[in-house]
């Protein structure tokens, strides 16, 4: 399983990683006719400036994640893997989970009535947003030595 890895010295906040991700997340998969599309794709990661420096909110994947619980029509799994995905078809737009998310890491969907979140573009081979980072600031976590 792929896991990516925010360097936040290296980001310009070009926000071309949450274009990348709407697009890989819409109908058409085209970027030139996916954000004309009904409901508008949308994106999963947010870049944002906090404290003069670049800062990405993303699903954490936590151990024992709080939008699981808080979630009551069962929307929400945790692989074995890690990952923590909202089913879109099973969920309700209750937005309880948004509010127990700890990070901020689950964006509402208000067009479509769904709560999105990361899923680390899981059924693909790569993911959208460190393919779309000309800078690395979005890379492979197994391709960055621990520092």
């Amino acid at each position: 399983m792929l896991k990516k890895r925010f360097v936040k010295d290296k980001c310009v906040t070009c926000k071309q990683c949450m274009i990348a991700c709407a697009v890989r997340h819409s109908a058409t998969k085209d970027i030139y006719t996916s954000f004309s599309e009904v409901p508008r794709p949308g994106y999963r990661l947010q870049i944002t400036v906090k404290k003069d420096k670049p800062h990405a909110t993303v699903c954490q994947n936590c151990a024992k994640p709080k939008c699981r619980e808080a979630c009551k029509y069962g929307a929400i799994t945790k692989y074995e893997d890690g990952n923590v995905v909202i089913d879109q078809a099973a969920c309700t737009g209750c937005w309880e989970c948004v509010e127990a998310c700890p990070f901020g890491a689950i964006f509402k969907d208000v067009e479509m009535k769904v709560a999105l979140n990361c899923d680390d573009c899981k059924g693909y081979s790569d993911m959208a947003c460190v393919t779309a980072c000309k800078t690395e600031a979005m890379v492979y976590a197994n391709l960055v030595p621990a520092s």
